[in-house]
């Protein structure tokens, strides 16, 4: 089902539930939405949302998906700062999102699972939504679109009426569709990378995935937006996490979230030995024991070294056809020409492949700003 049609039925069906006796468990002016830590009223809005979100969506048992992101939550629970119930179901729908509900219930689509490059970037996904649920977003957004303080906002739901619905309604479109303000969605960027450090994740996972998902919406206008839509703000909230991430001290190295620029050493067809970053050769040498060391040495420092950040000039040789002329990515020095084989390319030729294999990493993911520092 299209999400914007999904969401329309949601809405109809909480304004029965609420205004009516579609639903149980009503809930309690009595509850205390400002103060508790997971509160009875987050719980039963949630049941409430969650219920009809399940009518209108499969939820899609599989081991394998089910043990991916459970994985991501018990690790990032921790690091939240009140111990809600913090649970994600996986939902059989091609519209790439992710959204929380009040109290901890979470809920990932197949389309997210399937857009993401890494678990890394999942984590991004996930980390953020689950700040949502942590810091009560879904209820604040409600509670300014609708004029109202927290306390009203719970009494305006106890009382069923017609007021209720609207605000109830306006909770699923804030949840499902994230419509939160540009300040709600920068406090959960920031606050998921710091969760992403603590759980050992690569934090710029929650850059990486900002600017695919930028890029994909300008490819797909027409697509249902989910969590992750291109609003104004897009371009904010990504300088907002680069900033946020260097002035915490984190490097903004993105191949890690992205999985480029792996470098490893192959037979080629020839029978020779080939150096290949993401499965393209850069490369070639003979096929001996020494040469064999070598070249695994290189693959190991490119592996570490070069990054998608790497500036092309960085990547050089210096001095010439001399002995002693050596490459370079930035301040490092990779190997000799002393150091090279015979039967191996000459270093230009190494810079050159190493270059291209960069230009072609970066054109995978060509919303960054690689010349930030």
């Amino acid at each position: 089902m299209k999400m914007s049609r999904a969401i329309a039925a949601i809405v109809a069906a909480l304004f029965l539930c609420v205004t009516g006796t579609a639903c149980a468990a009503p809930v309690t002016a009595s509850d205390d939405l400002v103060t508790s830590e997971a509160t009875q009223q987050e719980i039963k809005l949630s049941e409430r949302v969650s219920a009809e979100v399940e009518k209108h969506w499969t939820v899609l048992i599989n081991p394998v998906y089910n043990a991916r992101v459970e994985t991501i939550v018990n690790r990032l629970s921790p690091h939240m700062e009140r111990r809600l119930n913090y649970d994600v179901d996986i939902i059989d729908e091609e519209a790439v999102n992710a959204f929380a509900l009040a109290g901890g219930k979470m809920y990932v689509t197949t389309g997210m699972l399937d857009f993401v490059k890494s678990d890394v970037e999942l984590a991004g996904v996930i980390a953020h939504e689950m700040v949502h649920a942590d810091k009560k977003h879904v209820i604040i957004q409600t509670a300014r679109n609708n004029k109202m303080t927290l306390l009203a906002l719970a009494a305006a739901i106890a009382s069923r009426g017609k007021g209720a619905a609207l605000v109830a309604a306006n909770l699923v479109h804030v949840a499902v569709m994230g419509a939160y303000s540009i300040e709600l969605e920068k406090e959960a960027d920031a606050l998921g990378i710091d969760a992403l450090s603590k759980a050992g994740y690569n934090p710029v996972g929650m850059l990486t995935i900002q600017e695919r998902f930028k890029e994909d919406r300008m490819k797909h206008p027409e697509i249902d937006p989910g969590i992750y839509q291109t609003h104004p703000e897009a371009e904010e909230r990504i300088a907002a996490a680069e900033k946020y991430l260097l002035d915490h001290g984190i490097p903004i190295h993105r191949k890690y979230a992205l999985g480029n620029l792996r470098a490893a050493v192959e037979e080629t067809s020839s029978g020779r030995l080939g150096l290949t970053i993401d499965g393209e050769t850069i490369w070639r040498g003979g096929d001996d024991a020494p040469t064999r060391e070598l070249f695994g040495r290189v693959a190991s420092n490119l592996s570490e070294y070069l990054q998608m950040e790497t500036m092309p000039f960085d990547i050089r040789v210096e001095g010439g056809t001399s002995p002693d002329a050596a490459f370079y990515i930035e301040t490092k020095k990779i190997l000799t020409n002393r150091e090279v084989p015979k039967s191996s390319e000459p270093l230009p030729a190494l810079r050159d492949g190493v270059q291209k294999a960069l230009t072609n990493a970066r054109a995978t993911h060509p919303m960054a700003n690689y010349f930030l520092k």
